[in-house]
């Protein structure tokens, strides 16, 4: 018949102490009479196992009787601090309590402040960049109406000068002011040919 074993792990979980702690008390002699290796695990048999549950059950029945003697023997005024302590402990730590949570409430506040600030900062680019767009077509139309003042100098007096009369408009209401300047032109030539013709007949009288 096989007996069972169990791990060193297994009867840590069990007892409720850690590896470590079963792996001290086996001692060499213990390891010898309760023990076998498998690999590289160590096993422990039936009888094993209830030395060590009986081991660390003691230990804990004395420690818990050790503590009990410990607080039978103290003093009232010993009993006294004793509990000062402990409510300087809770206040000690209700007091972390509401800091963490004014921490937690301020970081909050912090995130919210920071969107507040993001959304006024997109309003503000947006906004710049419609008075960019703005400047820029105001430029654009003044260079279009420089650009027809200078090809055509009359229309540009007239606009400068708040005239917005059509230059054909205006011209023919000075042509019906002022005589035509290539009628004016015609007189002074035909008086001119007609000087010319008296001082050659006056040369041509001279000779004979």
């Amino acid at each position: 018949m096989t007996l069972k074993t169990y791990t060193v792990k297994q009867i840590a979980d069990e007892i409720g102490v850690t590896k470590p702690a079963v792996t001290k008390y086996m001692s060499k002699s213990f390891r010898s009479k309760y023990t076998k290796k498998q690999g590289n695990r160590i096993l422990v048999d039936e009888e094993g196992l209830t030395d060590i549950r009986q081991h660390f059950a003691d230990s804990s029945h004395v420690k818990t009787q050790t503590n009990r003697k410990v607080n039978d023997n103290l003093s009232q005024s010993d009993r006294k601090l004793f509990d000062n302590v402990n409510d300087d402990n809770r206040i000690a730590d209700q007091t972390y309590q509401d800091t963490l949570k004014a921490k937690d409430e301020t970081i909050e506040l912090l995130k919210k402040q920071l969107a507040t600030k993001d959304e006024q900062l997109a309003s503000m680019h947006k906004l710049m960049d419609q008075n960019q767009q703005l400047l820029l077509n105001t430029q654009a139309e003044n260079q279009r109406l420089l650009s027809l003042q200078e090809s055509s100098p009359k229309g540009s007096q007239n606009v400068q000068d708040g005239d917005f009369t059509d230059d054909s408009t205006k011209s023919s209401t000075q042509d019906k002011k002022t005589p035509p300047e290539s009628s004016q032109k015609q007189s002074r030539d035909d008086q001119d040919i007609i000087n010319r013709l008296n001082k050659k007949k006056h040369w041509w009288n001279r000779l004979f």
